[in-house]
């Protein structure tokens, strides 16, 4: 109950901070233009749903559910977002963030409870011209309002810091996203403490209201007891105007440590 009360109060303050402030629209420019990312305005209000499923190696199938609220501001040089996570999870194999068996011995077989707050800014570092690409330089903060006991996170702090490119060539979208992670380790844990997250893609205008996307994302191994996660992701964007748009995905897992299968939607609303 303490935890969806203070996920209500969380998200009752962003609402609050999105509607106190007034803002212009600016041009959609930077990496991730398919999800809150988009910056064409100075706040963005954005919802998504997503359901992921898998054993991720151990044996023992999850299915975790996340409703997930993103606030974001804007400004010329960069931007802030915070976004906060309520997570339902059915399965005692995994741990959000943890590729290590959690066995029901451990953890209940089933909770659900406000995930890993994360707090992400980015810096527009070079804007892209004819011959060069787009480069923002990223920091993230994960912040453990997620409760380790009811295997809903790790119960500790996770710090990255990365540099995303973008590139146009014509009509083609090129992306390359990198982030290095370090975390502090739970005790008893195989978790590694630096990690190395990466996603390239591409895409391409379907219509002149929509754009199709592919990726793949991946990292370096998470624990040590495991390999590396991979997975392939084909997402769409529908943007019928400036302050809206939705977006959905389609994730297929290629390593045994990856989600077998992920679906999302989303909404973003800019003011």
């Amino acid at each position: 109950m303490a935890n969806k009360i203070l996920y209500l109060c969380l998200c009752g303050l962003v609402l609050w901070s999105l509607f106190s402030t007034t803002a212009s629209a600016q041009e959609c420019a930077g990496w991730k233009r398919f999800s809150a990312e988009c910056r064409t305005g100075e706040i963005a209000l954005s919802s998504q749903v997503s359901v992921l499923s898998g054993d991720y190696g151990t044996g023992i199938n999850t299915t975790i559910t996340s409703l997930a609220e993103t606030v974001k501001y804007t400004e010329d040089i960069g931007d802030i977002s915070l976004t906060i996570p309520y997570l339902f999870r059915n399965g005692g194999g995994v741990t959000p963030g943890e590729t290590v068996v959690a066995t029901t011995n451990a953890i209940p077989n089933s909770a659900n409870g406000i995930g890993d707050v994360v707090l992400k800014g980015k810096y527009y570092w070079l804007e892209e011209t004819d011959v060069m690409p787009g480069v923002d330089v990223t920091l993230r903060i994960k912040f453990p309002t997620a409760s380790r006991d009811q295997g809903l996170g790790t119960g500790r702090f996770d710090l990255g810091g990365g540099l995303s490119w973008m590139k146009r060539f014509g009509k083609l979208i090129g992306m390359l996203d990198t982030e290095l992670v370090r975390r502090q380790r739970p005790r008893g844990s195989t978790l590694k403490s630096t990690r190395f997250d990466y996603s390239i893609g591409a895409g391409h205008p379907l219509t002149n209201k929509s754009t199709g996307y592919v990726f793949l994302d991946g990292s370096t191994k998470s624990s040590s007891s495991g390999g590396a996660p991979l997975e392939l992701v084909l997402l769409g964007n529908y943007k019928p105007k400036k302050s809206f748009s939705a977006n959905g995905y389609v994730l297929l897992g290629l390593t045994d440590e990856s989600s077998d299968i992920g679906v999302g939607i989303g909404i973003t609303q800019r003011f």
